[in-house]
């Protein structure tokens, strides 16, 4: 079997058949669909039973609530296709998504993953399109990501992948964000990767998604995967501009986790703490800003301290609430 689709379901009856209904609709011909039941309370599950009637492609398993990243795993355990791919049941794809992508990389064995476009916070006013001319990337791979800023869209899905890059690596349970914890561990293993741009991913932004709900708990697990990301990369001099521009990204997740209203005080301590001892040498910092707007907006921060320069920001910014 060329491709396992995996898509974690819970409580989306509103939402999952026609999200199954668009990967149907690919015209793929070696496939299997597997429906992770992770403990729906509504009538998901029943509707995943009843799509797995109507469709010999599809599978269906139930199993206690453990969270995205558990159903996610579950489907990786099964999976049986030569290449993986994850849908969320909420989120549909654009027609010729999956076909011509999966022939290009069955055709390309020496590249393991493909990227194609995604339509970010889709039905909101807030959408945007992410797009990639076709090229292919064989050397270098994990430096080329950072480059491209792949962090800001390592997103699990939008993505096909040869499935031994799965055959150890594994989300982490209970964590939000997951995917930007595991992204980089998949992207060291790579051999090539194809950014295409054929298909779109269709991700929709619904009332009480992780994008609008900005709890504490939740924005700090995505600081801490970027920061732990930076730390990786601020030795390598041939990243070095790379990681000033990624040390900015951060400090912004750490002005946006002090504007969470739910915000644990002697935790971001700590967090800034953390912050300033790893923090980059003014004019590396400086020279790397990517735009003249961010170069003024990061002048004060020597002449007042860390401390004092999210807290400024804080206070003239709007609180996110949870």
């Amino acid at each position: 079997m060329k491709l396992s689709i995996i898509i974690p379901v819970y409580n989306v009856e509103k939402h999952l058949v026609r999200c199954v209904e668009s990967v149907i609709a690919q015209e793929l011909a070696d496939y299997e669909i597997i429906l992770v039941d992770d403990g729906a309370t509504d009538c998901s599950g029943v509707l995943c039973d009843k799509l797995q009637q109507e469709h010999d492609t599809i599978r269906v398993i139930h199993q206690k609530n453990g969270g995205l990243s558990d159903a996610r795993n579950t489907g990786i355990e099964v999976a049986v296709g030569s290449y993986i791919t994850f849908v969320d049941s909420d989120d549909e794809l654009c027609h010729n998504s999956l076909k011509e992508n999966l022939e290009f990389l069955v055709n390309h064995p020496e590249v393991d993953m493909l990227e194609y476009p995604v339509e970010v916070h889709a039905c909101s006013p807030h959408a945007y399109r992410l797009s990639f001319p076709d090229e292919t990337q064989r050397t270098d791979i994990f430096a080329d990501w950072i480059r491209r800023e792949g962090y800001v869209h390592c997103y699990a899905w939008n993505k096909i992948y040869r499935r031994e890059l799965w055959r150890e690596t594994r989300f982490p349970v209970g964590a939000y964000y997951e995917d930007t914890a595991v992204m980089p561990a998949i992207v060291h293993q790579c051999r090539g990767i194809h950014y295409s741009s054929q298909g779109c991913y269709r991700y929709i932004m619904h009332p009480g998604t992780i994008t609008t709900s900005y709890r504490y708990d939740k924005q700090r697990q995505l600081f801490e995967n970027n920061h732990r990301l930076y730390k990786e990369i601020k030795e390598d001099n041939a990243l070095r501009t790379e990681a000033m521009r990624l040390w900015i990204c951060c400090l912004n997740l750490l002005i946006d986790l002090g504007r969470c209203t739910d915000i644990d005080r002697s935790d971001y301590e700590a967090i800034i703490e953390d912050v300033d001892k790893h923090r980059p040498a003014y004019k590396a910092l400086i020279k790397a800003a990517p735009n003249a707007a961010t170069h003024a907006k990061l002048l004060p921060l020597p002449l007042v301290g860390l401390r004092v320069y999210c807290r400024s920001y804080i206070t003239l910014t709007k609180p996110l609430q949870p």
